[in-house]
């Protein structure tokens, strides 16, 4: 159980094991060992400070969040999946035993698929195997299946499902990125994708929002650090006004309230350009190493990383996809009280770490009008089905979670499939033959 423990705790810690991916890729390439210590320690790094941005980014927008329900006067339950799950495994033992156990056998199986199977993808993102894990484990438990059966059938259908997640998005993603280097291996994928594509059918691919012609004065917006800091400041400051300085001072203390929604926009902006410096750290480092991997072990694998390393691929669309997203929400968060009767709170960082994907998306497939919509779309899609998903699972009062729902809409999408246990086996299975049959059509038409 100490080794199981280690494993898990492993898994959930990305910087680790990036790291012994680059390791093992460096080793198995016959790399010299000052190059293998140097390239480790380099995608760690890489990592940590991506996740450092990310952590800044989070802190900066935390009192954007609060005071934007403010303003708004938005009263509802909270949408974040890593708090639901922990719950569900705090107060089910059931839950978390069977959950970690699926964590580390999926995981297994998911690099036995990619070894075997025409879908050559490893999913390398640990939080997010967490929260499938625990969406599996509760689909069979509250299905009434014995332990035992939960850790067979749940080792399967994780491996399955983190296999098939970064299979759905790769098409979409070559489009962004030009290449295979690597996938996304997110639980957001069936909502940025579906929003992509369906800004694509109403978009103009022709006017590329990364093209946009600005005036010689406005120039210097181009510059993705400019233009970050203009959107968020601006927003900033129209929520601290709106706000008022009262209410601000609970956040910002002694400082004026105006500093205050200035810095904090800023500050945001800081955050991005540090996340942005751990990305290209990361690829710079992982890609090649992970060939070794490719070539010698799995043969053709795929990294499915965190969103993030896509967001210096399309910066403006990033900013669209979030701006939309956020406008998404609150139209759902309407739709949501009139037609299910809860109401899900907006997730300013949902909209912005996948919203802005999605518009990112939507601009590969249909412009800069593409990358509005797909961020709307989104919006609505991850509002609306945390609302659909609270509504039908009783509020996951059962399981000790009441007042908290998703905000992963794949998390959701598996939940309400696997709502009858074998019905959504065979759709996985079946996704999973189709996907499996297409991209060896594909091979052979490129051979």
């Amino acid at each position: 159980m100490e080794f199981l423990g280690f494993f898990l705790e492993l898994l959930e810690t990305p910087a680790i094991v990036l790291a012994l991916v680059s390791l093992i890729g460096l080793i198995v390439q016959k790399r010299g060992a000052s190059y293998v210590i140097s390239g480790t320690v380099k995608t760690a790094l890489g990592y940590l400070v991506l996740a450092a941005g990310s952590s800044l980014i989070v802190t900066e927008i935390l009192p954007f969040v609060g005071l934007f329900q403010t303003v708004f006067g938005l009263d509802g339950f909270a949408t974040g999946s890593e708090v639901i799950v922990g719950a569900m495994s705090e107060a089910v033992p059931a839950i978390a035993s069977t959950s970690a156990v699926i964590m580390g056998g999926g995981f297994l199986v998911n690099i036995l698929l990619a070894r075997f199977t025409p879908l050559k993808y490893i999913f390398l993102t640990g939080h997010m195997m967490w929260i499938s894990s625990i969406a599996v484990a509760y689909s069979l438990y509250t299905a009434g299946l014995s332990n035992g059966m939960i850790i067979a059938i749940g080792v399967v259908i994780q491996g399955a499902f983190l296999t098939l997640i970064p299979a759905i998005s790769q098409p979409i993603v070559r489009c962004v990125t030009g290449s295979d280097d690597f996938a996304i291996g997110h639980l957001t994928t069936l909502g940025t994708v579906s929003a992509g594509y369906i800004g694509g059918l109403l978009g103009n691919k022709e006017k590329n929002a990364e093209d946009m012609q600005l005036p010689k004065k406005l120039a210097f917006f181009k510059d993705s650090a400019m233009s970050i800091s203009a959107v968020m400041v601006v927003f900033y400051l129209i929520v601290v006004i709106a706000a008022g300085p009262e209410e601000v001072a609970a956040y910002a203390g002694g400082t004026n309230y105006i500093i205050y929604g200035l810095l904090k926009g800023l500050g945001f902006t800081a955050g991005i350009l540090v996340l942005l410096q751990g990305v290209r750290m990361l690829l710079g480092e992982l890609v090649p190493a992970f060939k070794g991997i490719a070539d010698k072990i799995v043969p053709n694998a795929i990294p499915a990383l965190d969103v993030p390393v896509l967001f210096t691929y399309a910066p403006n669309s990033l900013m669209l996809g979030f701006i939309f997203a956020v406008a998404g929400m609150l139209v759902a968060m309407v739709v949501c009280s009139a037609v299910l009767g809860v109401v899900p709170l907006v997730s300013i960082i949902g909209a912005f770490f996948t919203g802005g994907v999605a518009g990112v998306f939507g601009n590969a497939k249909g412009g800069r009008r593409g990358a509005m919509i797909a961020g709307f779309v989104y919006g609505f899609e991850l509002i609306f089905l945390s609302g659909l998903t609270y509504q039908i699972f009783g509020h996951f009062a059962a399981v000790g979670a009441e007042g908290t729902g998703h905000d992963c809409i794949d998390a959701m999408m598996l939940m309400l499939a696997m709502k009858n246990v074998w019905i959504g086996i065979a759709i996985i299975i079946a996704v999973f033959i189709l996907l499996s049959v297409l991209k060896m059509k594909k091979g052979k038409a490129a051979a």
